[in-house]
């Protein structure tokens, strides 16, 4: 619960708004957070809590297991902010840590015998127009053209294509979330586009563009 309070700290007394932190890389960033720097934490959480959060709803519906886990990565960064590793990409960081506690969290709840069997099953983006996918720009039969084609991937192909192009990671990047290697990865993502091809009505046959435009 350390990191709810200081963000209610950040929403009351505004400081980051006082700081220019526009030149700043995720390097610095970080390298500060690991120094004590109560501004790099405050900015840190601020900017991705709800990412992390989003990322985890597509993986649980347990509200309350998503924030304890989020709740847990940041009280764990803050403990061990001093040895923690450095890094240029701060939301992959987080998102490799914190999907880690989540799905420990999940084995124990499903009493699965190995994560990696509990991850292939789970993971499912519901892109809708609350979401990330949909724009003014697209119709709305565009629209059922894309969502119909993506729940036709695999949950794997559905977690890489989220992470490639709604959260603009890198293949090496993703490949480190996942704990696979950066080929796999890359034929992962490929055949995850041939298939939504393939998926999408070939009188629409444009909306495979609109969705890699869109969301990258």
């Amino acid at each position: 619960m350390v990191c709810s309070v200081l963000f209610v700290k950040f929403i009351t007394n505004n400081k980051l708004n006082k700081l220019n932190l526009s030149n700043l890389s995720d390097i610095e960033i970080w390298s500060s957070f690991k120094k004590g720097e109560e501004w790099a934490l405050l900015y840190i959480y601020s900017n991705n809590a709800e990412k992390l959060y989003r990322y985890g709803l597509k993986f649980a519906s347990d509200s309350s297991l998503i924030e304890d886990s989020i709740q847990d990565l940041f009280s764990e960064l803050l403990t061990k902010r001093r040895s923690i590793g450095d890094t240029n990409n701060i939301l992959y960081y987080l998102f490799k840590c914190f999907r880690r506690k989540l799905m420990r969290k999940l084995q124990a709840e499903k009493r699965f015998e190995q994560i990696s069997s509990f991850e292939r099953q789970v993971f499912d983006v519901e892109w809708s127009i609350e979401y990330e996918l949909i724009s003014d720009e697209i119709s709305s039969q565009r629209s059922a053209f894309l969502l119909k084609a993506l729940k036709k991937l695999t949950p794997r192909q559905k977690e890489a294509v989220y992470l490639r192009f709604s959260r603009e990671l890198a293949y090496k990047e993703i490949a480190g979330i996942m704990g696979i290697s950066v080929e796999a990865c890359r034929n992962l993502i490929s055949k995850a586009i041939k298939r939504l091809k393939q998926s999408i009505s070939t009188n629409d046959k444009n909306s495979v563009i609109w969705f890699l435009l869109f969301v990258h």
